[in-house]
């Protein structure tokens, strides 16, 4: 989803860190961006765009839905308070008299590892569902899903551009028929219209800066966070760009065209990236409600360099084979090899640099696959972290994804650590380059508790356990080769 239109005419949002409900639905990082196209009607506005949120991955969420309201004529059915219900057990599922006023209906099949979009309201056939281009899911290495439905078509019964805010509610079923919402996240707020914001980062100075105007006539207070776009691609990922400012208040005064400019600095690491601002405001009727920005690097050169692929493994008792190929080179100079060695935890920051490797392109550009590598020497008994950082010729620089290897003497394919873990928190490190992985954890009982589809990356990190014993199944996709390993805890945050 590139070159992606950041200026929403109507909604976007951000729901993150919500109440938990049940370990079954607990619902976050929702996002609506990527706007596809916007309709002026009489007195209505119909708008496509996309919507992402993060959902726990287990057998208990076979059906998802999504109903959205004015927040005039949000009608409370599930007795939302702070976010969960205030009904115990399973609920009847709300019908065409509790969602005559909802101008969005989404239903999804989750029954299976490749979800669908329904066309019909299980609970009552005479529910119009919201049309949906297509659905995509993505299991993520803390065990929950990431759901992105693309081209949502949804009418609102306002004018474009109207400031208003929108009340939405996600439930899901385990039952046969959808029949009973077993699962509730409720009251989810976010608004349209009410800020426009124009601006853009300097790569020169190293800095970003915009222009927030208040649509309305009364004040808005509120805070914003700014992440970093890491991987370049225009669209906002909550769970991988990088924070890097915030929370920072703002206060805009109220009248047509009244506004404030906000500005701060930009990692030198995050030079050549676009950041996202992601505004919540805590005042009037919009108060709690959420809305992303994205202000792009205009002034930066492009990519310099697409990574195909990178991986690194130990090949022996002293040597790691760091190995990476890259599709396409603009302007570039060379690779700097960075490891960073843990003492217990990952994620330190001990970054140092083992080498520096000079393009093979010639004057720094090539549209060819090329092939890169370096034995580095490396005894370390601790778990070692790998990543390039990729230089250009103006100095611009961009870092890989990170690889793990075990470190000396650590045998087998899998290493966990610590194990046993007093806090309920636990490393996987899978042998790296052996393609797509299945890993499966269980109860002492053979209950799965937890999924993952490994194809990119070869670390998972495993938290909120509680003290006990568990099994870890991985299984190679091609292959069919399973492996077992045994989890310890003994204590938990």
């Amino acid at each position: 989803m590139k070159t992606v239109l950041r200026s929403l005419l109507f909604i976007t949002f951000l729901g993150v860190g919500m109440q938990k409900i049940s370990a079954q639905c607990t619902v976050s990082n929702i996002v609506i961006q990527n706007i596809r196209g916007v309709v002026p009607g009489p007195g209505t506005c119909t708008v496509t765009f996309d919507v992402s949120f993060n959902i726990e991955n287990n057998s208990g969420n076979k059906y998802i839905f999504i109903h959205a309201w004015l927040q005039a004529d949000y009608p409370n059915y599930f007795h939302c308070v702070n976010g969960h219900t205030t009904r115990n057990g399973a609920i009847h599922a709300p019908d065409a008299s509790d969602l005559g006023n909802s101008f969005l209906n989404i239903g999804i099949n989750n029954n299976s590892a490749t979800p669908t979009i329904l066309t019909t309201y299980p609970p009552d056939n005479s529910v119009p569902l919201t049309p949906v281009m297509g659905i995509t899911k993505t299991v993520l290495p803390d065990g929950s899903a990431n759901i992105v439905l693309q081209g949502v078509t949804a009418t609102a019964p306002v004018p474009c551009g109207t400031p208003v805010v929108v009340v939405a509610d996600l439930w899901s079923s385990q039952a046969a028929g959808a029949q009973v919402a077993h699962c509730v996240n409720c009251g989810i707020q976010y608004s349209a219209g009410y800020l426009s914001v124009v601006g853009f980062v300097n790569c020169a100075t190293l800095t970003y800066g915009a222009t927030v105007t208040n649509n309305t006539a009364a004040p808005i207070t509120g805070f914003y966070k700014v992440y970093a776009d890491i991987n370049g691609d225009g669209y906002f990922t909550p769970t991988t760009d990088t924070l890097i400012g915030g929370p920072i208040n703002f206060a805009i005064g109220g009248g047509a065209g009244t506004s404030t400019t906000i500005s701060g600095p930009v990692p030198v690491a995050n030079r050549s990236q676009g950041v996202f601002i992601v505004f919540t405001q805590t005042s009037g009727a919009a108060s709690g409600a959420s809305r992303v920005i994205f202000l792009p690097s205009t002034q930066c050169s492009p990519l310099p360099v697409t990574f195909q692929s990178f991986t690194a493994r130990r090949i022996s008792s002293s040597n790691v084979l760091v190995r990476w190929e890259t599709a396409t080179e603009i302007n570039n100079s060379g690779f700097a090899l960075q490891r960073n060695t843990s003492t217990g935890s990952l994620g330190n920051n001990n970054w140092e640099t083992v080498a520096f490797i000079n393009t093979q392109a010639t004057g720094g550009n090539s549209s060819a696959v090329l092939t890169y590598s370096y034995n580095d020497l490396n005894a370390s008994r601790d778990i070692t972290q790998y990543r390039v950082q990729q230089v250009d010729l103006d100095g611009k620089a961009r870092f890989s994804e990170i690889r793990t290897v075990r470190g000396e003497g650590q045998t087998g394919k899998t290493v966990i650590y610590p194990n046993p873990s007093g806090d309920g928190r636990v490393n996987i490190v899978l042998e790296d380059g052996t393609g797509s992985r299945d890993i499966i954890l269980t109860d002492i009982s053979g209950r799965m508790l937890r999924q993952w589809k490994i194809s990119n990356g070869n670390t998972i990190r495993v938290e909120n356990l509680k003290p006990g014993i568990y099994g870890l199944r991985i299984i190679v996709s091609g292959t069919r080769e399973q492996s077992f390993e045994k989890i310890v805890v003994t204590g938990a945050q």
